[in-house]
């Protein structure tokens, strides 16, 4: 899809939680007019704020009203980011009713959810992560990009996935470069990109890139290597103290 046809269509984003102000702010980004539509005004009025392109709606996105409301004849794609299975199921039969040519897309907490949303019409649907917004997203913005994951990484007999970790407030490993800290010859995952606090990406950051406070990592790995990466992060202070008293008890001698 070229940037004129991208300025042409419009998506919907059911639920501004976290997932979905993430996903709104990726389709705003690469030029996707947007609406959004959630109960709570508040999550409304920071979806707002992302961009002149996204419309909010307020209201239950599970009832015909709202969604005649949001127009979806007229819409190419919906993101189903609900709380709850049972609400994105209900939401993605609704919807398919209403525009039976438009893309669903809908995140799921297991396979037996996903199975359901398949068979009420979702094109795509990806298991709840930390990161999922990231590749809820990428199925359409990227999708040639997304289906390769799909079967290079994110086969279901493989336990990886997109996992994210967070540079939080007090990380030794704050300011260190990707090189430096060896995270994929130490715990085998791959980063993909960093997310900045101002919500840019850094795609595949080389070894120069410095680590700040409230990054987020961006990788493929599994749940294990997750945990192995947060405990080098934040053993990093350790080691370097370590190797200190190391030299100056060598210097000593």
């Amino acid at each position: 899809m070229n940037q004129s046809d991208k300025c042409n269509s419009i998506c919907a984003v059911c639920g501004a939680g976290e997932t979905g102000l993430f996903v709104t702010r990726e389709l705003v980004r690469y030029g996707y007019a947007v609406i959004v539509i959630d109960i709570d005004p508040g999550a409304l009025k920071i979806a707002a704020d992302i961009g002149e392109n996204v419309t909010d709606i307020q209201g239950n996105c599970l009832t015909d009203s709202i969604l005649k409301k949001a127009d979806l004849v007229n819409v190419q794609a919906l993101f189903c980011v609900l709380p709850d299975d049972r609400s994105n199921v209900f939401l993605s039969l609704s919807a398919r009713r209403i525009n039976p040519e438009l893309e669903i897309y809908s995140v799921a907490s297991d396979i037996s959810a996903e199975r359901k949303l398949k068979l009420v019409g979702a094109r795509r649907t990806v298991n709840q992560d930390t990161a999922e917004g990231f590749r809820i997203s990428n199925e359409m913005i990227r999708p040639n990009v997304a289906r390769f994951l799909d079967r290079i990484v994110f086969a279901r007999e493989n336990t990886e996935g997109y996992i994210s970790i967070e540079i939080s407030k007090g990380c030794p490993s704050i300011g260190w470069t990707l090189k430096k800290l060896k995270l994929n010859g130490k715990t085998g995952v791959v980063i993909i990109a960093v997310m900045r606090t101002d919500d840019s990406y850094v795609y595949s950051p080389s070894g120069d890139f410095r680590l700040s406070e409230n990054d987020k990592l961006i990788c493929f790995g599994t749940k294990d290597e997750k945990e192995s990466i947060k405990k080098l992060l934040w053993s990093s202070k350790q080691d370097r103290t370590d190797r200190w008293k190391r030299l100056r008890h060598k210097f000593k001698k």
